[in-house]
């Protein structure tokens, strides 16, 4: 007769299990190959013939003790019957819940893939813990957009207004300011070309370097020709750093110029810029 509705998910499967013993007139104890709760949890036959139980046998666990020795050569064997008819039953698709798995149960093996949609939170680090203190979220490059008159012998804060990229908006009026929630190590780079305005003078030197909240920090320079008879028209000076910056500390890249004959320099805005990341959290 058809089901009305859906067709239930449900099977049956009988899965006696049957011991075969060869008696020899003296045994009374064998060994099963399952346990049993009681005796009328097997059927026992001796010579086709099926014994009662507690009074021709009795059995605990796995011992079977018959209450007389089967004779040599009899037909001896036992069936494993009761509880052993089992039912299984198939969830419908899509009405298993997250209920019904039980924690930690799902395997690697059990995964075929994942959208990187489902990937979110704290990426693990290789003993499980959670990844911390990286950086790589706060960048900036910047150029000169004209050249600057370098006053010689003096530290002039170099004007670099062309933003190439500027993530959270942190370079603004030639500074670079670390926002709200993103202190750590950074790494500056400054470049100043350093131009002196009269063909044939001789540079004496160029310098570049980053300031900290109106302090400069390490002083690179790029060379140091006191002398005569060496003429330098252009030579390029690299402020190149790591530095811990808290929030709200202001970066600003100066150079420093001066030409041996007395001469003021500009910077080459073609190639004055500057760039940074933040390289880890703190």
């Amino acid at each position: 007769m058809p089901f009305l509705g859906n067709q239930p998910q449900q099977g049956f499967a009988n899965s006696v299990v049957k011991d075969d013993f060869t008696p020899n007139g003296s045994t009374t104890a064998f060994t099963l190959s399952k346990s049993a709760a009681s005796a009328n949890d097997i059927e026992v036959y001796v010579g086709n013939v099926r014994q009662e139980p507690t009074d021709a046998y009795t059995v605990s666990g796995t011992t079977l003790t018959m209450s007389e020795a089967p004779a040599s050569g009899l037909n001896f064997y036992v069936l494993h019957v009761q509880g052993t008819v089992q039912s299984s039953i198939a969830p419908q698709s899509n009405s298993v819940g997250t209920g019904i798995i039980q924690n930690s149960a799902v395997t690697d093996a059990k995964i075929a893939g994942m959208a990187s949609s489902k990937l979110t939170g704290a990426m693990p680090a290789l003993d499980g813990s959670a990844l911390t203190n990286l950086g790589g979220d706060i960048a900036f490059a910047v150029q000169a957009s004209g050249d600057q008159t370098m006053s010689r012998g003096s530290w002039v804060h170099i004007t670099l207004t062309t933003e190439t990229f500027d993530t959270s908006g942190v370079w603004a009026n030639s500074t670079f300011t670390v926002p709200s929630g993103k202190a750590g190590l950074y790494f500056l780079y400054g470049h100043i070309s350093h131009y002196y305005v009269n063909a044939g003078s001789d540079g004496e030197y160029g310098d570049a370097r980053w300031y900290k909240n109106g302090s400069g920090l390490i002083t690179q320079r790029a060379l140091n020709m006191a002398g005569t008879g060496r003429h330098i028209k252009e030579l390029a000076a690299v402020a190149c750093q790591l530095v811990d910056l808290a929030v709200g500390d202001e970066l600003k890249l100066y150079g420093n110029s001066a030409d041996n004959n007395g001469n003021s320099a500009i910077t080459n805005a073609s190639n004055t810029y500057a760039f940074g990341f933040r390289v880890r959290a703190s």
